[in-house]
């Protein structure tokens, strides 16, 4: 989905020399209308100016308002519920009371800091220095002064890093001693807080202010990764063979690490679906001779395969982190479609399509695809129904695109159309079992009548 960005357009009274780059208009008319002319010259050459400007700032853009076509799903998967990273949410009387925290993790790293040489007074004149280039990571202006603005960079950033070594990074005295530490259901709340789109600083402003206060152990990549792991865990292998050469934000970095590692976008010319809705759901997959398998030898939930009638998915559960995931990096995708793969909006087509009512949830539940945990099967069938109606998606051109057309042309086949006439239900099998019998009854009769003739 594409952002625009509105600016003010500053209306002028004064006289107006003409710009070579305006199309001439005839100057004979009357002077009132030369007047109402003149002003619409210069809207232009004003809007022609911001179009430039805005061209030029949006490519630097990391941090993204989500698109209100997903705000409505669920607004705890979008605002932070205890800590605002970044403007967007700061100074909300929702986060308020997180604030001193900060305090002390600065606090906290600013010892770990001392034994590089570096205090307070560098780190806040290397944010100074990062802070115009940071600003130009937001979609819209930020209200706020030079002053506050560093001052937000060091507190949340430094919060970030010291909050990723307490709980993720070498053993130390005084992680036992951590407030988080000490209460660890605040964890996955966390979690999901740093996973959202809205709550974001820039990555490199997070990278330099690591580099200052830590000289050892993992890199910050790794060290988010195992981070996040605490609630979606992949192998610790898997977490060190996502490279992610430039991530933009932590949202960004957990995105690209959660790819796939064979992406095949599709083509044009590859599949054309049959339907709008492009898949049956589970329940009349089913009785076509569909299998569900859950798919244990990968760790990434996004790599889904069909081969022979089996259809084969990671198990996944269904609960606040993981529909925090799928919102914001669904999110994430709309905003950057142009720049990065839309493998979540795939996935979430994917699931949405198959997934028609409770009963759908029900089905893969006991095939060991879904666990619901928190999330009863009618919120889940409710939460990937909403999801698949307000994503931006392109069936032909996505890393599932294989699958979508193997597992229709399977279902639309003549052998899938004879299971659902003749084998869906038992009465069915027992009905054409009846008849075949009838069938071979009746050509025996007949042939024993024949017979019988003939020997006359």
């Amino acid at each position: 989905m594409e952002n625009r960005d509105y600016h003010t357009i500053t209306m002028y009274e004064s006289d107006y020399d003409s710009d070579s780059s305006i199309p001439y208009i005839n100057r004979t008319r009357e002077s009132t209308n030369t007047t109402h002319v003149n002003l619409m010259q210069k809207c232009l050459i004003e809007i022609r100016r911001q179009g430039l400007r805005s061209t030029t700032s949006r490519d630097s853009v990391c941090v993204y308002r989500v698109p209100p076509s997903l705000t409505r799903i669920d607004h705890r998967a979008i605002e932070p519920e205890i800590v605002s990273i970044g403007p967007y949410h700061r100074g909300k009387v929702e986060v308020s009371q997180f604030e001193s925290y900060k305090w002390q993790f600065l606090d906290a790293l600013l010892c770990r800091a001392a034994n590089n040489g570096v205090d307070l007074q560098h780190i806040m004149q290397e944010m100074e220095g990062l802070e115009r280039k940071a600003r130009r990571c937001y979609l819209e202006p930020i209200p706020m002064s030079n002053e506050n603005f560093v001052e937000m960079m060091v507190l949340d950033g430094c919060f970030v890093i010291e909050l990723l070594q307490q709980v993720c990074g070498n053993e130390d005295p005084v992680n036992l001693k951590s407030p988080i530490v000490m209460k660890p259901w605040l964890i996955p709340i966390l979690i999901r807080d740093l996973l959202k789109l809205e709550n974001q600083l820039p990555f490199f402003v997070l990278q330099r202010l690591f580099h200052l206060s830590i000289s050892t152990g993992d890199s910050l990549s790794l060290l988010a990764l195992k981070f996040f792991n605490l609630a979606l865990p992949r192998s610790l292998e898997s977490l060190k063979r996502a490279t992610v050469s430039e991530a933009m934000t932590l949202l960004d970095l957990f995105h690209s690490s959660s790819l796939p590692s064979n992406i095949s976008q599709g083509s044009q010319n590859e599949y054309r679906p049959f339907s709008d809705q492009t898949l049956p759901c589970v329940t009349q997959l089913r009785p076509a001779g569909i299998k569900f398998r859950p798919h244990r030898s990968t760790d990434n939930f996004l790599n889904i395969s069909f081969c022979k009638g089996e259809l084969k998915i990671p198990p996944t559960t269904i609960n606040d982190v993981t529909s925090t995931i799928f919102v914001n990096c669904a999110a994430l995708e709309q905003c950057r479609a142009q720049h990065i793969p839309t493998c979540f909006s795939a996935y979430i087509a994917f699931m949405s399509c198959l997934i028609n009512s409770a009963r759908d949830v029900s089905f893969l539940c006991d095939d060991g695809i879904i666990t619901g945990f928190s999330h009863h099967d009618q919120r889940i069938s409710q939460l990937f129904k909403e999801l698949g109606e307000n994503i931006v998606f392109n069936v032909r051109e996505c890393y599932l695109s294989k699958e979508f057309g193997e597992v229709e042309a399977y279902y639309s086949s003549n052998w899938s159309a004879l299971r659902r006439t003749y084998f869906s239900n038992p009465w069915s099998i027992i009905s054409l079992v009846s008849a075949s019998v009838l069938l071979a009854l009746t050509a025996i009769q007949t042939i024993m009548a024949i017979v019988s003739y003939n020997g006359k």
